[in-house]
């Protein structure tokens, strides 16, 4: 799972339990004042009249209005950032055929295409509209030309995937430790 979809997770997790407490907050105020009773969490009074005091030209106010048009505005490129897609199209033989393969069994197919080439012990793969990145893991010191074996292995698995759309292959490399 990547951070972004980390952060948006925590985010509206928390924007959520915002939501919740307010809503029950506002329902014990209303049954109070509906018993004719002082408030009974929030000070509304002395907030009423300190609102009073202000007007929209005060630097206070102004200050936590613009913080909540950058929250709102980063709340709303949360919810329109596109992640990864779900699955990938293939080129189709047929007209009027839609062929798409899921991206985790492509990711998976990558990976495997890179574990599967000689001084390789584990890959790792991940793909996203025109991606595709292989991390490999060598037991070899610096055997060489081992990064083009496996960047020429993922090119032609993803070849043979026969995409619709031509991805850039990105493959990183890292010693295992052997101890």
């Amino acid at each position: 799972m990547t951070a972004a979809n980390w952060v948006t997770r925590v985010v509206s997790a928390l924007l959520a339990l915002a939501l919740l407490i307010g809503s029950l907050l506002a329902v014990v105020e209303i049954v109070a004042a509906a018993l004719g009773r002082a408030p009974a969490l929030i000070p509304y009074p002395e907030w009423t009249s300190w609102l009073r005091t202000h007007s929209w030209n005060d630097w206070i106010v102004n200050a936590v209005l613009g913080g909540l048009v950058v929250l709102g505005l980063l709340f709303l490129v949360l919810a329109f950032r596109r992640g990864k897609p779900a699955s990938l199209a293939l080129r189709s033989r047929s007209g009027g055929v839609d062929v798409t393969a899921s991206r985790r069994s492509v990711e998976k197919s990558l990976a495997t295409a890179a574990a599967r080439t000689t001084g390789i012990a584990g890959a790792s793969a991940s793909v996203s509209r025109r991606t595709a990145r292989v991390d490999a893991r060598t037991v070899a010191r610096s055997e060489p030309g081992i990064r083009e074996e496996v960047e020429s292995a993922v090119r032609g698995r993803l070849d043979s995937l026969g995409l619709e759309r031509r991805m850039r292959t990105r493959v990183d490399l890292t010693m295992k430790d052997t101890r």
